[in-house]
């Protein structure tokens, strides 16, 4: 019985640290950044803009963006205007769904 209850915490916890690790941002990439509950798209684009990026990306119907910045250290810029948590783009974009900036659909 031990045997199972390790495996039912332990494996979940091995999948968590796995998509976090390859979802660790990469300098000069898009990223997607999640805000607390409650943030609008002004607060969101605020807190990339201090951060020195760019909004490429907002979702409809969630506190999540994508973003993008030539600047250092732009994820933990973003960690320390609020972000909850930040991913490369590229893994995290499938799970979201986000319309440009513009407004268009994207």
């Amino acid at each position: 019985m031990r045997e199972l209850l390790f495996g039912l915490i332990i494996g979940p916890l091995m999948a968590l640290a796995l998509l976090l690790l390859a979802g660790q941002p990469v300098e000069g990439r898009p990223v997607v950044a999640l805000f607390p509950p409650g943030s609008g798209e002004s607060r969101m684009i605020a807190a990339i803009v201090a951060s020195g990026g760019a909004v490429l990306a907002l979702s409809s119907s969630r506190p999540v963006s994508v973003s993008t910045a030539e600047t250092t250290d732009y994820a933990g810029r973003l960690y320390a205007a609020g972000a909850w948590l930040v991913l490369d783009a590229s893994l995290a974009k499938l799970c979201v769904d986000v319309r440009t900036a513009s407004g268009s659909s994207r």
